[in-house]
């Protein structure tokens, strides 16, 4: 271990409460919020009164400096007008092994006792009631193990219930099942391991059912998902902290503590590590990471697990898409499409069935970067929304009013607006071509075949694979720009390839919608069939002799 390492290792653990406090105070203190000191103190007084549930038998919890952090600012930040808090939900993403639970059961016993409202209820959940159980037990045996709390509640341990009749109120873990959680009115709720979480019914349901209370808290676990799906809880929780950190949207009542680190860092970077995983070195075993880094270094097949689970990076694990996601994430952009006004664009049009996504993508080509720009536009019938955004799990509704699908009048894909907004951007834009699917686009081809080039391109092999050879050559090339558009990004994620050399993307077998990915394959095809932009077929080079080279 270095001299870096050790000096992380003491940050968590040597600073005194009252330092802590005072660098709590000068980031929260203002006009409208100020730290209450006086209740960080009795915070960590309480605390450090209960016993670990882990390690040496009877050990008294100490907290390190993140678990005091996070706990009091949630607990602590309280409005100037008022004395109530100022978070009413908090979002917590961390590595594992770096006590996410212990933070969380902390805070819930805390609250329990110090904090609690007549006839309220604390809501444990998670992915799977064994998740939940878990948590459950951690409080529990704060409790259990602290004869002053103990006697003023009773445990249910079958029922995972503890109750405190003197308040009417329990805690208690729930089902999963979000339609049974519609009768309840948390004050405190709970909600685990949501990278898991099959969609956000349930934490929709759990943060209105707290609208009666004066000082709720909805607190969120998890680790980073995949990245690739954005009806993800744990990646719409995840982008909506960072829009409050870049200032793209605000919410003074949303607490945020995300540990990560940096995208593309070297495997071996100790930095990277601790700020990953503030507890390293102390409950988080030191040695522990080193051999599992030293491991992804050896072996490639270990890194996206390592990045995952270890760096919380969000990354995409072996055979969970037929894109590339890492080598995606690198290409995405901000893009203003106003900046290529005037400029020759080539247009891959997917048109859907008639309730559901059709997807039109630009390509632009920038001769100086040699480089190809890609731009989505996704649409969808205005009428259909709730009832599909219902059956499929799948947030159409948020999508639009993010801006990132545009939704028709209709209960179908309106074919006369669709095309009077083709001939804007032919007004715009240079419409060198449109190459589209003939047996998809019936409704709408007679109106295209007047007024542009069109290319017929079916979806079979013989125009596909070309498609997808020239994209992934330029994937792994870097020559792709992409819009960082969260729904097209969705897309590619859901991309599952039949071809035995995986140049074939399948509609019908692919998980979820992959319009947007089957329009940018026709616009990039015809964009670099008009540049002459000279690519390789990979799996030409790849022969028998090179692998074993490489001794594979």
């Amino acid at each position: 271990m270095n001299e870096f390492a050790r000096k992380q290792i003491e940050i968590q653990t040597s600073g005194d409460i009252e330092s802590w406090i005072n660098e709590l105070k000068a980031k929260y203190d203002d006009e409208k919020y100020y730290f209450d000191a006086a209740e960080a103190r009795k915070f960590r007084d309480f605390i450090s009164k209960l016993e670990l549930d882990k390690g040496k038998k009877g050990q008294k919890i100490r907290l390190l400096k993140f678990q005091f952090v996070i706990c009091t600012s949630i607990i602590c930040v309280k409005k100037r007008v008022n004395g109530f808090r100022r978070y009413r939900e908090a979002h917590i993403n961390i590595p594992r092994k770096n006590g996410k639970g212990f933070i969380i059961s902390c805070i819930i016993t805390y609250l329990y006792y110090c904090k609690n409202e007549f006839g309220s209820a604390i809501l444990v959940t998670a992915n799977t009631t064994k998740q939940a159980s878990e948590l459950f037990d951690t409080i529990k045996y704060m409790i259990s193990n602290n004869h002053t709390l103990k006697k003023y509640v009773k445990i249910r341990d079958s029922r995972k219930v503890i109750e405190k009749k003197n308040m009417n109120s329990k805690l208690q873990v729930i089902s999963s099942d979000a339609s049974n959680a519609d009768s309840y009115a948390g004050l405190y709720c709970i909600l685990d391991e949501i990278h898991e979480s099959k969609n956000g019914n349930l934490y929709d349901k759990l943060r209105t059912g707290m609208g009666i209370w004066d000082e709720p808290l909805l607190i969120t676990l998890t680790t980073a998902s995949s990245g690739n799906d954005p009806n993800n809880l744990e990646m719409e929780l995840y982008n909506y902290a960072k829009d409050i950190e870049a200032g793209r949207t605000t919410n003074e009542s949303f607490y945020y503590a995300i540990f990560e680190a940096e995208r593309n860092c070297k495997l071996d970077d100790e930095e990277q590590w601790f700020k990953a995983n503030p507890a390293l070195g102390n409950f988080r075993k030191y040695d522990d990471l080193v051999d599992l880094a030293n491991k992804a270094k050896q072996l490639k097949t270990r890194e996206a697990a390592f990045r995952r689970l270890y760096l919380n990076q969000h990354i995409s694990l072996d055979g969970e898409t037929a894109i590339n996601m890492n080598l995606w994430r690198n290409c995405l952009a901000d893009i203003k499409l106003e900046e290529f006004y005037g400029k020759p664009c080539w247009i891959g049009l997917d048109m859907s069935a008639v309730n559901d996504i059709t997807a039109l993508v630009q390509v632009f080509y920038d001769e100086d970067q040699d480089k190809y720009i890609i731009y989505p536009h996704l649409f969808t019938p205005k009428e259909t929304i709730a009832e599909r955004s219902e059956r499929d799990n799948v947030r159409y509704d948020v999508f639009v009013q993010k801006g990132y699908i545009t939704a028709l009048d209709g209960q179908f894909i309106n074919f006369e607006q669709l095309h009077s907004y083709i001939k804007e951007l032919n007004g715009l834009f240079q419409v060198e071509e449109i190459g589209f699917d003939r047996w998809g686009a019936i409704g709408i081809i007679s109106a295209l075949e007047k007024n542009f080039t069109v290319v017929t391109m079916g979806q079979g092999g013989a125009t596909m694979a070309p498609a997808i050879n020239d994209f992934e050559n330029l994937l792994m090339e870097n020559r792709l720009i992409v819009a960082n558009n969260p729904v097209l990004t969705w897309m590619a994620g859901n991309v599952v390839a039949t071809d035995k050399n995986g140049m074939k993307y399948d509609k019908k077998k692919s998980k979820y919608k992959i319009d947007g990915i089957i329009a940018l394959l026709m616009g990039l095809s015809r964009a670099v069939a008009n540049n002459s932009i000279e690519t390789i077929n990979l799996n030409d080079l790849i022969t028998d002799e090179y692998l074993k080279e490489l001794g594979w």
